[in-house]
């Protein structure tokens, strides 16, 4: 019983000498300091907004360890002669190493342009069409960005756009950008006369040209690259009065109708074109500044007058986009017809490529061989089309039998149908039936270039009519614009029918939002997990290699 206080007695002196050590405190300013040093580290290169905090803990960190030099040198000297000094040696040379090849290696991957966008949607890729218009960039051209660095609301934005804008950089030498704090800098606001914020003034450095932009797209910025570039703005006629597809947003709520033109006029208002109405009856006369005239799915007839002036206008070089149904009115089949082309009356029914088993709603896809582009024509329309798809459409083709086609005309079918395919005279009951159905692989879209009607009108001199006839309309409504490759299809037939060859490609992607959903108990769990896991990870494998060494 006696021996009791005298273990306690030895305990408590055992203690009380090891606080007086000069050794003790060294290994626990060393121990302490080696994790503060670590600590402080990985949250200055991690964690932004703690980078003060993860510099005090450096600092204080590396204090402990020279204080624990200073108190004992002898006893740090043979702990890193020891075993475990040569294990602590080696662990830190290993992590100092680790994090060095870190750093070059995203120091490499930053030099080089070389981009791998693993996102679902590819929304960090720039489209071929941009980098086409950068890559034919000859002004210089610099993005004014407006944001204030200490509003957190903004600051997604602010690094989308970014991100954005580091990409054109790369793509253009005469491509620039700068941020600039519109608070802090208000005579540099001024100069570009920035009210609101944050907002993007693309400005040509050469003609001072100005464009603000306050969307943070790829495509608004594109159209903001054309505008200051002194890119002429081109007038495209959207024709009305015939019950046509068109604007149908409500100015205060902003929603459209799914059967509405809203979305395509969108797209060609971002390739940089006027998009006009134009109603013939009340002046039959299409404007000599046409780029092209699109008629979206008329449902009444053209008046004598109309015709006239559609003729006109064809037989002096214009160009038009149809788009057209089975129910088409006649007067636009006779057009049609004056330029040798003709609309079948009766949908089309595919039964290999079409969208959910709906045999009247073909598709045309690239694996399948249903574009004609490349070497087959030189209209580069569809050459990077892989996938587009038709509701209820109907057929077009040359009016005349190939061999009957004079040479002033050329026509050319850039998207098929399958071979097994096939008129539906029965809607009622998709189905084909050998004594009705006309079976065959159809032409979907058609191009006619002529320098003269069938009817003996001649185009003026070196130039010539130009019809792109889709026989559907609904492909292009707001209801499937962008589904597939829809919208380029359309935007590059007006790109086409324009002369802007070089818009013709594959448009930026829209950008999707795409959100987890969590109840509380799952949240909970990834937060908590997140926190615990790793560390606690950790402190079983340790215990594991300390139970197998000791």
């Amino acid at each position: 019983m006696a021996r009791q206080p005298e273990r306690r007695e030895s305990v408590s002196l055992g203690i009380l000498d090891s606080l007086k050590s000069a050794g003790f405190w060294s290994a626990i300013g060393a121990v302490v300091g080696v994790i503060g040093t670590l600590v402080g580290v990985v949250l200055f290169l991690t964690v932004e907004p703690l980078r003060d905090f993860a510099v005090s803990i450096l600092i204080i960190g590396l204090v402990l360890l020279f204080l624990a030099i200073v108190l004992s040198p002898r006893a740090i000297a043979i702990f890193m002669a020891g075993r475990q000094g040569r294990y602590g040696t080696n662990l830190a040379i290993m992590t100092a190493a680790f994090f060095i090849i870190v750093i070059l290696i995203n120091f490499l991957l930053f030099r080089n342009p070389t981009r791998v966008d693993v996102t679902a949607t590819r929304v960090f890729s720039l489209s071929q069409q941009t980098v086409n218009i950068l890559g034919d960039l000859d002004a210089p051209v610099r993005a004014n960005a407006f944001f204030v660095p200490t509003n957190n609301d903004t600051e997604f934005l602010r690094q989308q756009a970014e991100d954005m804008l580091n990409e054109f950089t790369r793509r253009s030498g005469n491509f620039t950008y700068r941020f600039v704090d519109p608070e802090l800098n208000r005579s540099t606001a001024e100069r570009f006369n920035v009210t609101d914020y944050p907002v993007i003034v693309f400005e040509n450095l050469t003609t001072d040209t100005l464009e603000d932009v306050f969307t943070m797209t790829e495509q608004d910025f594109v159209t903001a690259l054309l505008v200051v570039t002194g890119v002429d703005q081109k007038k495209i006629y959207l024709l009305t009065g015939h019950q046509e597809a068109g604007i149908t947003r409500d100015p205060l709520t902003l929603q459209t109708d799914l059967e509405g033109f809203d979305l395509a006029l969108n797209g060609m208002q971002r390739d940089n074109y006027a998009v006009l109405p134009l109603n013939l009856r009340q002046d039959p006369k299409i404007p000599e500044d046409a780029a092209a005239l699109v008629i979206p799915g008329p449902k009444s007839d053209l008046s004598e007058d109309e015709e006239n002036a559609i003729t006109e206008y064809l037989v002096n070089g214009g160009g038009v986009v149809f788009l057209l149904d089975p129910d088409t009115p006649e007067s636009f089949r006779r057009v049609l017809a004056n330029w040798g082309l003709l609309l079948a009356p009766n949908p089309v029914a595919d039964l290999i490529s079409n969208v959910a088993g709906e045999a009247t709603t073909p598709m045309a896809q690239r694996s399948n061989g249903q574009f004609a582009s490349g070497a087959i024509t030189d209209i580069p329309i569809a050459n990077r089309i892989n996938v587009v798809f038709f509701a209820d459409a109907t057929a077009v083709q040359p009016l005349l039998p190939p061999e009957e086609i004079p040479p002033f005309m050329t026509y050319s079918p850039l998207v098929l149908t399958t071979p097994a395919s096939w008129l539906e005279t029965d809607e009622e009951e998709v189905k084909y039936d050998a004594d009705k159905d006309i079976r065959g692989q159809f032409h979907l879209m058609g191009v006619m270039e002529t320098g003269s009607s069938l009817s003996g009108q001649i185009v003026a001199q070196d130039k010539t009519a130009r019809l792109v006839v889709f026989g559907d309309s609904d492909f292009a409504r707001n209801k499937f614009f962008f589904q597939s490759d829809n919208s380029n299809l359309f935007l590059n037939t007006v790109n086409w029918l324009a002369g802007d060859y070089n818009l013709i490609d594959i448009r930026p992607r829209i950008v999707v939002y795409r959100e987890l959903v969590l109840n509380q108990r799952e949240r909970d769990f990834i937060k908590w997990s997140s926190w615990f896991f790793p560390p606690s990870l950790m402190l079983i494998l340790g215990a594991i290699v300390w139970w197998r060494r000791r």
